[in-house]
């Protein structure tokens, strides 16, 4: 039994060196309190991923990112789904879309705890998937295709489905019910084994590390060259931690004084959908249980087209007013989803005195 301890002591040890990620990437007091709760965060769902999410005869849905778990710009609109997943087996995907506004299922080999990685293999949204006259679907993964509705093709290395449910206001839209089952069905029990229990607890420090790493490289890119503006990016690099191809991610990094206000203008383009949000400085989604944080494109007012938004650090009278919540920095990200153009917003810090004097 020893030798069971020293893995666990060696899990300790390494998510305490896990420390210097938030240590040596941050400049303050309020960045390296959210940091550590970042780190806590992260260990709660990758441990629920690995220890209660792995089986491989009863495949299950899980959340990687919600309310209080938040992992490189999780989209306050959205409900995500995680399934762990073996290419060797078979998987149905079924149930009803809801009020679903989009809706996407991806196959992915997540590498978070090995490179920080998220390479996609196949995918498919809802407007290309056939669905009968309830809303109901259903959604093969196979190596094969044997002409079933809606498909998506497994790789060698493929290990887990993402889906994407955004919804035009997440707290009174009816939540699609998907779920996953194997073709075919095992009622076989599992004891964790001495082996699972060293390879989860791997694992789960790795993808902590992995994630915190993956993003501390891209907010210091947002910082160096992308401060307070929104511009396009390298979208491939955005893709290789597991954004979806539907989406254009413009993201960028805030810091702005008490008096000022950052004015973000730009013209829609036609898409599906499109959202702007508020992070702190670990890219996570500031709390928009209780605070405006966001907005999209049934939530915003527009003008001809023409969206502006005003940033504050508090709640003013201002058009399409966000806040952020007290944070003098962090992140920020405004998606197009479905757009066949790319407009790149203007930002512009005005101090809210001339602003006021403006209006």
């Amino acid at each position: 039994m020893s030798s069971i301890l020293n893995d666990w002591e060696k899990f300790c040890d390494e998510l305490k060196a896990s420390g210097k990620l938030i240590t040596e990437n941050s400049d303050n007091e309020v960045h390296q309190l959210e940091g550590f709760r970042y780190l806590l965060r992260l260990l709660r769902l990758s441990t629920e991923m690995y220890f209660e999410h792995s089986s491989i005869n009863h495949p299950s849905f899980y959340c990687l990112s919600h309310e209080t778990g938040k992992i490189g710009a999780d989209n306050p609109d959205n409900h995500y789904l995680n399934a762990n997943i073996n290419s060797e087996m078979k998987y149905r995907i079924y149930g009803d879309v809801g009020d679903v506004a989009y809706l996407s299922f991806g196959l992915k080999e997540n590498r978070y705890s090995i490179d920080g990685t998220m390479i996609s293999h196949d995918e498919i949204e809802l407007d290309n998937m056939i669905t009968d006259e309830n809303n109901s679907f259903e959604l093969i993964l196979s190596k094969e295709n044997n002409d079933y509705k809606n498909f998506l093709k497994l790789a060698d290395t493929s290990n887990m489905l993402i889906v994407r449910q955004t919804y035009k206001d997440k707290t009174t839209d009816k939540r699609a019910n998907i779920n996953i089952e194997l073709l075919e069905p095992s009622d076989q029990s599992e004891l964790i084994s001495r082996q699972q229990f060293n390879q989860y607890l791997n694992a789960s420090m790795g993808f902590v590390k992995g994630t915190v790493e993956t993003f501390n490289k891209w907010v210091a890119i947002f910082m160096k060259d992308h401060m307070n503006a929104l511009p396009l990016g390298d979208q491939s690099y955005f893709q290789a931690a597991g954004g979806d191809p539907e989406i254009q991610y413009h993201h960028g990094y805030y810091s702005f004084a008490e008096d000022e206000c950052l004015v973000i203008k730009a013209k829609v383009p036609k898409c599906s959908y499109w959202n702007f949000q508020l992070e702190n400085h670990w890219m996570e989604s500031l709390d928009y249980r209780h605070h405006k944080i966001h907005l999209n494109n049934f939530s915003a007012e527009l003008e001809q087209e023409q969206l502006v938004i005003h940033v504050t650090h508090s709640p003013k009278d201002l058009k399409n007013n966000l806040i952020t919540c007290g944070h003098s920095s962090g992140a920020m990200l405004l998606r197009w989803v479905g757009a066949k153009e790319s407009i790149t917003p203007e930002t512009k810090l005005i101090k809210l005195d001339e602003l006021y004097d403006e209006n």
